[in-house]
């Protein structure tokens, strides 16, 4: 194995970028290992599952955007009913989004002008519309760093240099390689990123850059990795640290690491909710397996405040008591979840606060859950 491998991908500077096996390869193996035998990973109907509810959710929450997967479903079924239309847009776009990186099997600049056009529909401000050519931005864009407004941004590449980069663009997405699935993943990222670098649009480049690499895997059959939104959302501000890195230094071994180990990780609470699953007295609902994934997410003590502080970062706020009666008595009901012990700590009314345990940790394997925390 090479110690560094430079790709036909150019930056500002003139230099390539270059990745560095070595540095990921633990996490690589790993991933392959993991995998071997999970049938239920492995299929496109796992990847559609989680498409349209975490992935859905996700996509957007990593723009900041706290929809929950009740308001998700509740758009797609009947999007007139929702009230506020930002909310409702950016849903309904991402949901046409998928079904048609779904439907259609080519991607190019064709391809991709169609699925930006869905992803953005009603998003764009005049001015930016304004100055769209054919295909891509016509001036600059400017991109803030760690979302400040007091430090000088990036900027994307110039607007005359876009369409020659997307050229490598494309022509690196077609290039075949002779590898497997966690392959195909990796090289999804190394696009991923790249399309964040060059920004070809003044707006959703966020978005239509993680759809794209989505988008690929779909082709690719590489379907576990669909799920790799989901883990960037709960990681806060270490996704746009790593971008910036790369920025700085060229070497796309910092995110296709994070990116691995990210999505290692969510695989590993799949593993483990189906597991529950299975042993648990009752069917999961759509909002047992966001409060199970929640409750994995977690570090440390996991007593039902915290858990209702771990759903209010990620979604429009609720109070503790509408939280612990729809989240988590159902998967008390359901024998996945135990209460530990009570705590001084008043939760709500007159209830005190109680640490909760998760039921079936002995039926999980820890060769399998490597880097979770239960």
């Amino acid at each position: 194995m090479k110690d560094v491998i430079y790709l036909d991908l150019k930056t500002n500077d003139g230099t390539k970028l270059f990745i560095r096996p070595e540095r990921y390869l633990t996490v690589q193996k790993e991933l392959t290992e993991f995998l071997k035998g999970e049938r239920h990973l492995n299929t496109k109907v796992f990847a559609k599952t989680v498409m349209f509810s975490h992935e859905l959710k996700a996509n957007n929450q990593i723009e900041g955007y706290g929809d929950d997967v009740e308001m998700i479903k509740r758009v797609i079924a009947r999007a007139k009913d929702i009230q506020d239309k930002d909310k409702r847009q950016r849903i309904l776009n991402l949901y046409h989004g998928y079904n048609y990186i779904l439907k259609t099997k080519e991607i190019n600049k064709d391809t991709l002008k169609k699925l930006y056009s869905i992803l953005s529909k009603d998003l764009l401000e005049s001015r930016d519309l304004a100055r769209m050519g054919e295909y891509y931005r016509t001036a600059p864009v400017y991109i803030l760093k760690h979302g400040r407004l007091d430090i000088e941004p990036y900027q994307g590449v110039l607007a005359t240099d876009v369409e020659s980069y997307m050229e490598d663009y494309f022509k690196f997405l077609n290039t075949e390689i002779d590898g497997n699935i966690t392959e195909e993943y990796i090289k999804s990222q190394i696009l991923h990123y790249y399309f964040v670098y060059i920004h070809p649009y003044f707006d959703v480049n966020g978005r239509s850059s993680r759809t794209l690499s989505m988008w690929y895997l779909i082709n690719k059959k590489s379907y576990p990795y669909i799920i790799f939104n989901r883990g960037i959302s709960f990681k806060d501000g270490e996704y746009t640290r790593v971008i910036e890195d790369v920025r700085s230094f060229h070497d796309l071994s910092y995110f296709i690491d994070y990116m691995l180990t990210t999505v290692k990780i969510e695989l590993e609470k799949e593993y483990v909710m189906q597991i529950e699953a299975t042993l648990a007295n009752d069917k999961l609902t759509a909002i047992d397996y966001q409060t199970l994934l929640y409750f994995l997410t977690m570090k440390g003590r996991k007593s039902v405040l915290d858990f209702v502080n771990m759903y209010n970062r990620f979604n429009d706020k609720k109070k503790a008591k509408e939280v612990y009666e729809t989240m988590i008595v159902p998967l008390l009901d359901k024998k996945v979840l135990d209460i530990e012990r009570s705590t001084k700590k008043n939760m709500f009314d007159d209830n005190n606060n109680v640490i909760l345990t998760l039921r079936n940790t002995d039926k999980i394997s820890k060769n399998k859950v490597k880097r979770l925390v239960l």
